[in-house]
């Protein structure tokens, strides 16, 4: 028996929390403040809460109560706790809130001195979350002086701090006066750039980018333009920008760049595989630094039994005013759709980044020759000035779930032109992840047009074709377009509308399946134009390099099944 007792002893208890309940009377909009706050609720479930505990908290429950309601401007709140047995009641009655009755916010320092003084007093107030009239909050009072502070910091005068801030409560008369005084510091100014992690490059790349020289006022927002900058230039690969406020000296700052550089060269040989022409290959190299002044040259060839396209680009740093350059000369050949093209085209374009949107201005001088099996030969020349916008807004570039594509060009010729001529094109996609049922839905839509004197001598890669990955899978690539009654060979329309519709569903973080419709066509005109319908099914693997799309669809127009391989998001 002795043993058995022993036994017992040894065996571990079941805790258990203390069986209670509470019971709240309180007016609606201060129930769930106090529920997810009181000690009364947030321990209920504590299994190491004791009975002596319990009557710690309730003796303590009034005050703590009161102070919660004076967060929210109820200073003159009544609260009664009563227990009985396992049952505790509580009953507020918070009276009438404190209302803000008088405000006066003060800047001292030299921020006075400057010529734009009041924009920073109207940026103060502007952003002010207790204005006169408003019930007294002290997450409004919290966030009114960090409001107060944010111009400074951000503009010319990073040092500067709160030198008074006061609520005075007159609980008799519910009112609060507010007084805020901020001393905006000494004003700041950038010094030198102290750039670590050069060693291929030249130090103007990296100052070129900037928007500031030193000797200029401190502007935070200058500083994230110049990290973004170095972020999205290809000669770096990691990139920290501070300024070093432990060198600070005559409220001067200098600015740290730590760079972590690009290789100097690059080869790329790929194999690649699309339906539309099949198997090919890509051959590229890239020179990060010609002429030892980090322009960037590169050579690509890309190689299929249908088309071939030889491009060289040469480009330069961006500047301090936020655009870059780059010259283009690209020569393809293709043979598709009994048609064959060739065409040489000469382009110089000036690029802004500016976050997640890029903004391109073009200057493009084609030559082209379309030989259509049976027809006339055309040959094509223009001078093109071109405009083009693009934002990507994703939550994750390689697995999309919520956020949006845009992208939109504008382009014409007039002048140097076989034809006087006006291209339209745009295209977004919209990527959303309901919280009320698993996986993601893709929209996309793709609208073009060209306004010509004469369609025939506007260019064919100007005009539209459809069909295939990014348009309308269930079709070949490029095969929706004019179809000539003569030869049956396709070119291309002044007119493009297709559009996506897809669901996927996740089977693991890596795998997903997917159902979709797709339509759209390319016609001569708005009144030509015909839906051509397709539906399908398909696998994604979201790849660390990018997402690996694999469909099955069905066209409805020929009634035949093709299959899609594709890398890459809608675009």
């Amino acid at each position: 028996m002795y043993r058995v007792l022993l036994l017992l002893a040894c065996l571990p208890l079941t805790a258990h929390a203390l069986d209670y309940r509470v019971e709240l009377a309180a007016p609606s909009e201060l129930d769930v403040l106090l529920r997810g706050n009181l000690d009364l609720y947030t321990l209920q479930q504590d299994e190491a809460l004791t009975a002596q505990d319990l009557d710690s908290i309730v003796a303590g429950t009034p005050a703590e109560a009161r102070a919660l309601l004076e967060t929210e401007g109820y200073f003159g709140s009544e609260v009664k706790v009563s227990r009985d047995g396992n049952l505790v009641r509580v009953q507020v009655s918070a009276g009438a809130p404190v209302i803000v009755s008088a405000v006066d916010v003060t800047l001292q320092g030299p921020v006075r001195q400057q010529a734009d003084y009041s924009r920073f007093l109207s940026k103060v107030m502007e952003d002010w979350a207790l204005p006169e009239g408003a019930v007294f909050r002290q997450d409004d009072w919290d966030n009114s002086k960090k409001a107060a502070l944010r111009p400074f910091l951000l503009d010319r005068f990073p040092q500067a701090r709160l030198t008074a801030a006061q609520v005075r409560i007159d609980p008799a008369s519910r009112q609060a006066r507010v007084t805020l005084t901020v001393d905006s510091g000494p004003l700041i100014r950038f010094g030198d750039f102290r750039i670590d992690g050069l060693q291929r490059y030249p130090a103007s790349i990296v100052s070129g980018m900037a928007d500031f020289a030193p000797g200029a006022p401190y502007a935070q927002p200058s500083l994230v333009a110049l990290q973004a900058a170095l972020e999205n230039d290809p000669h770096f690969t990691g990139v920290v920008v501070a300024p070093l406020w432990e060198q600070l000296h005559d409220d001067t700052v200098p600015l740290g760049i730590t760079l972590s550089e690009q290789q100097r060269q690059k080869l790329e040989v790929g194999l690649n595989y699309s339906t539309g022409d099949g198997a090919g290959t890509r051959l590229g190299y890239e020179h990060y630094n010609l002429l030892r002044r980090g322009y960037t040259g590169s050579v690509a060839y890309d190689w299929k039994k249908s088309r071939q396209q030889l491009d060289l680009g040469l480009g330069f740093a961006r500047g301090s005013d936020g655009y870059a350059h780059s010259l283009n000369l690209q020569q393809r050949h293709a043979e598709q759709n009994l048609t064959i093209t060739d065409a040489t085209e000469l382009g110089l374009f000036r690029v802004r980044q500016r976050g997640e949107i890029e903004a391109r201005f073009g200057v493009e001088y084609l030559i082209e020759r379309e030989k259509i099996e049976g027809e006339a030969t055309r040959d094509n020349k223009a001078l093109i000035l071109s405009y083009g916008w693009a934002q990507r807004a994703v939550d994750n570039p390689l697995r999309p779930g919520s956020g949006y594509l845009l992208e939109g060009h504008l382009s014409g010729a007039g002048l140097a032109a076989d034809t006087r001529f006006l291209r339209a094109y745009g295209r977004g996609a919209l990527y959303w992840s309901p919280s009320f049922m698993r996986g993601t839905w893709l929209t996309r839509l793709e609208l073009g047009q060209v306004w010509a004197d004469d369609a025939l001598q506007v260019p064919a890669s100007r005009l539209f074709k459809a069909g295939g990955v990014g348009s309308v899978r269930g079709y070949d690539y490029q095969s929706l377009g004019i179809v000539s009654p003569d030869s049956g060979a396709i070119t291309g329309g002044r007119v493009l509308a297709t559009a996506t519709l897809e669901y996927q569903y996740p089977l693991t973080p890596a795998w997903r399946l997917a159902a979709f419709v797709d339509g759209g066509d390319a016609a001569d005109s708005w009144q030509s134009w015909r839906l051509a319908r397709a539906q399908g099914v398909g696998v994604r693997w979201l790849s660390p390099l990018a997402p690996l799309a694999f469909d099955i669809a069905y066209g409805a127009r020929d009634q035949r099944w093709r299959w899609n391989l594709n890398l890459g998001l809608a675009f």
